[in-house]
């Protein structure tokens, strides 16, 4: 196995990098503001969003910055944080609601108020009216569990009636029922630390108890939204669109001039978030009619990189008669749907087609983004199969064909292990994220 050298960053990554070098970044802290509201797989640092802000932008404030993929918000929150107004996309609803409370001022007195009012009452109420709409919920929590979980819900569901419907409002019932997601996973009997949602038989977890970890997180929550609202500009705007970026985004963007565009894509056979994401959404996924587990698997066959597929939609897939026109790309698909006797022509299809969804991103970002803009793009290679796919130079082959030009190719070594895919050595583990740099045409 090749050995990587890495060169050394500490905290601050510098303007100029040689390319193809890969940095080994150094950092005490990648949750600080509000980055740290709600756990999300495969997030990247905001250190890379952090660099191309100052590259690119250079403190010339009233700038837009895009990020079309935009999972929890990190380029999001760095951006508004940097004093820019913010837009960010994506398919997933939750993560769309992450990024928009981690990118929102609050109202301190309004947020202070009804925090205190909503602790108050939880210690009184042993139950509420909200119920999963779950039949196997009891696999997932216990029973006092369910009726604490019941109550906070139930009280949340109450804030406007209580406080009025302003938008004031609306943006701290929104943190709340963030909050109330983010403590959800640890509250339950499923593992903590797994991209699937199960329950383990063999490792059996004992969950935390509902109101004092609630309680705690929301002081959590409301001391750093305070924070993040006195030292961010009142003027800098964030837009959250719950969409895909991959088809009419001149339409989203309503011809909005776009500055600066920074983005982590989903990776082929990505982490499947509404899975990874199941037990909250027993409990939230009402907000998106994504409550049971029939409506959030029909949400995500809209997802880019989903292996979630019926073989009725590969079937007729043939990846010598159905080619992407890059030969190298094109030779792997077929050696995938060749050699992997039992999944081959599957995973080669859910390949191809992750490629033809960026491709179609690409062109929809090309028609949006003015000559010169520069699009910073960060996304990692993988093993399909057991045949090593260059993702990266694939995507910049698709890129330059769609009007782009790429300027720089870095990487930087993931510390956060938590990004897997197959297991049993199927897949491996991702050890280095790509940055790439491209500039429209």
């Amino acid at each position: 196995m090749e050995t990587v050298e890495y060169q050394y960053v500490k905290e601050i990554i510098p303007a100029e990098i040689e390319e193809k070098s890969i940095l080994n970044i150094v950092t005490r802290d990648v949750n600080t503001h509000t980055h740290g509201f709600h756990k999300y797989p495969a997030k990247f640092i905001p250190h890379i969003p952090k660099w191309a802000i100052e590259k690119y932008l250079n403190g010339n404030k009233d700038k837009n910055i895009l990020d079309p993929f935009c999972g929890s918000g990190t380029t999001l929150v760095e951006g508004i944080l940097a004093g820019y107004n913010v837009i960010g996309i994506d398919i997933d609803p939750l993560s769309a609601m992450i990024s928009k409370v981690k990118t929102t001022r609050v109202d301190e007195a309004k947020l202070k108020k009804i925090s205190v009012w909503l602790l108050k009452e939880i210690e009184t109420k042993n139950e509420g009216t909200f119920l999963p709409d779950c039949e196997t919920i009891e696999h997932w929590f216990t029973k006092e569990t369910i009726k604490k979980l019941s109550a906070i819900r139930t009280l949340i569901n109450q804030v406007p009636e209580k406080f009025g419907d302003s938008k004031k409002v609306k943006d701290i019932q929104d943190l709340l029922l963030i909050c109330f997601s983010s403590i959800i996973r640890r509250v339950s009997k499923a593992d903590n630390e797994s991209q699937k949602t199960y329950v383990s038989h063999t490792k059996v977890k004992a969950p935390e108890e509902v109101n004092s970890l609630f309680s705690s997180q929301l002081d959590f929550f409301v001391d750093r939204a305070i924070k993040f609202s006195s030292i961010t500009n009142p003027k800098a705007k964030n837009k959250i669109i719950h969409s895909s970026s991959a088809s009419s985004l001149n339409k989203k963007l309503n011809g909005l001039q776009i500055d600066l565009a920074i983005t982590s894509p989903p990776y082929i056979k990505a982490i499947d978030y509404i899975y990874n994401q199941m037990v909250e959404l027993f409990w939230i996924g009402d907000l998106f009619q994504m409550q049971t587990q029939t409506k959030q698997n029909e949400k995500k066959s809209q997802y880019i990189g989903n292996k979630q597929i019926s073989k009725t939609e590969y079937c007729n897939y043939n990846p010598y008669s159905t080619i992407l026109e890059i030969d190298k790309l094109d030779e792997k698909l077929q050696r995938i749907y060749e050699t992997d006797k039992k999944n081959g022509h599957k995973h080669s299809f859910v390949t191809f087609k992750y490629f033809v969804e960026m491709e179609k991103h690409f062109a929809e970002m090309s028609n949006c983004l003015t000559s010169g803009t520069h699009y910073v793009m960060v996304v990692g290679d993988s093993n399909v199969s057991e045949v090593f796919i260059d993702t990266a130079d694939f995507l910049i082959d698709i890129a330059e064909r769609n009007g782009f030009r790429i300027t720089n190719k870095w990487g930087y070594k993931i510390k956060n292990r938590f990004m897997r895919f197959d297991r049993k050595g199927r897949g491996g583990i991702i050890e280095i994220d790509w940055v790439l740099d491209f500039e429209k045409s």
